[in-house]
């Protein structure tokens, strides 16, 4: 065997080895920022500091204050944005109506589709006070140039609340 070629897969191999350790050392670190991300998408939505949440599942909390049950977030995921996946967090009152919406996962084109999230855009604050009841297409504001993902996440929110 050429000694180059034998040089070529070792080396290969030696970075094969090291990207799996590196990968298996910081996986836990990895999805412990992703769960702490997602809580601090969750407090934003809920916007009460004093709101206690309560797990009712892995996708929905219950929202409590000093008056009792006072609200939902719920997670919405849908698969029609331009770059596939959207997954939301969906907080409502006690009177079904939406107190906030927060991204935490898109693939969407940046400086396009990502201003559906909030550091980029204030796009996604206009569902605020908004209900199921609510006629959606006179309601949202659609972005031109991406008007795909902007109907994926209205269309997600929509459905959530119906549900």
């Amino acid at each position: 065997m050429n000694p180059r070629i034998f040089t070529l897969v070792l080396l290969a191999m030696l970075c094969g080895l090291a990207v799996s350790g590196l990968n298996g050392v910081t996986r836990e670190k990895i999805r412990d920022n992703q769960e702490q991300f997602s809580l601090l998408q969750i407090k934003q939505v809920v916007q009460d500091d004093r709101a206690v949440l309560e797990q009712v599942d892995e996708h929905r909390f219950l929202i409590k204050d000093e008056l009792g049950e006072n609200g939902m977030v719920f997670r919405v995921t849908t698969l029609s944005g331009y770059n596939g996946e959207i997954i939301l967090w969906v907080a409502t009152d006690g009177e079904g109506k939406i107190r906030g919406v927060r991204v935490i996962e898109h693939s969407e084109t940046p400086g396009i589709g990502d201003l559906i999230e909030r550091p980029v855009s204030d796009w996604i604050d206009q569902f605020s006070g908004v209900s199921a009841e609510n006629s959606w297409d006179d309601d949202v504001d659609y972005v031109s140039g991406a008007t795909i993902t902007t109907r994926a996440v209205a269309r997600a929110v929509q459905e959530g609340l119906a549900q």
